[in-house]
């Protein structure tokens, strides 16, 4: 019970990898806020967890909703900024419309939670901050330029704001998941992806909601307390590998192939 007494809120809360946050806090004790712009998703959640968790309807890239949410929260000791949304398309047909919407949600909004989750945190002096970039903000992604700069400026945004929280007793950290398996990835991905794409990989394997809710427990724990401004990748060793990995892919296949 890592987090017994503590209050945590858990963006993006209401599916996929922010259900799995939330679920795995509760479990540790925490009394778990789920935010989520759909809110029939964050009530749901909040009802399946029980106990002390509550739900609120939250679009992360309205400054002044952000403001109000976190304003009645009182106690806060952990912040999971989660919410994202992510919208494919061909490096010269992303239209501004789509940019603004991915850097308001995914950038923005992670600046908006954690400004104002730092200021609740600050009147303790102790908080944990662990945001949710992406292996797509760490390396070159295809079709997902705006996504990318998104998560690529969180990693940023996550060492600044390390450095300007430290002395109130706040860590900021980064988790950069690669491909995970969730509802909405199995929903939108082809057959043939979703048989291929884990290939691409050290670890031949999907990730699961609850690896990456694993990494997140231990960077909001106590016990991460010297570790700040860090993005950890939990991906199966896809940024490690880097170009290697194409090589290696069509090994496999080859191999695979074999009579």
């Amino acid at each position: 019970m890592v987090l017994e007494g503590q209050t945590a809120v858990v963006t993006g809360g209401g599916r996929g990898i922010g259900k799995a946050i939330a679920t795995r806090f509760a479990a540790e004790g925490a009394r778990v806020g789920v935010f989520d712009v759909d809110g029939e998703h964050a009530a749901e959640t909040a009802r399946e967890i029980g106990g002390e968790a509550f739900a609120a309807t939250l679009d992360v890239s309205d400054p002044d909703a952000v403001a109000v949410a976190f304003a009645g929260l009182g106690r806060l000791d952990v912040l999971v900024n989660n919410a994202g949304v992510e919208t494919r398309a061909p490096f010269l047909e992303i239209t501004p419309t789509a940019w603004r919407r991915q850097l308001d949600v995914n950038l923005s909004g992670t600046f908006y939670c954690t400004q104002a989750g730092a200021r609740a945190m600050a009147a303790r002096m102790y908080g944990r901050i662990v945001n949710v970039s992406s292996v797509a903000g760490l390396i070159g992604p295809i079709d997902l330029a705006a996504y990318g700069s998104a998560k690529a400026g969180i990693v940023g945004l996550t060492r600044a704001a390390a450095l300007d929280l430290a002395d109130l007793g706040i860590t900021v950290n980064a988790i950069a998941p690669g491909p995970i398996e969730t509802e909405l990835m199995l929903g939108a991905w082809t057959a043939e992806a979703l048989r291929e794409r884990p290939q691409h990989g050290a670890i031949a394997r999907f990730g699961t909601v609850d690896e990456i809710a694993h990494t997140a427990l231990f960077l909001a724990s106590p016990d991460s307390g010297f570790i700040t401004g860090v993005t950890i990748s939990v991906d199966g060793g896809a940024v490690a590998a880097g170009a290697y990995m194409v090589e290696k892919y069509r090994r496999r296949r080859a191999a695979r192939d074999e009579p």
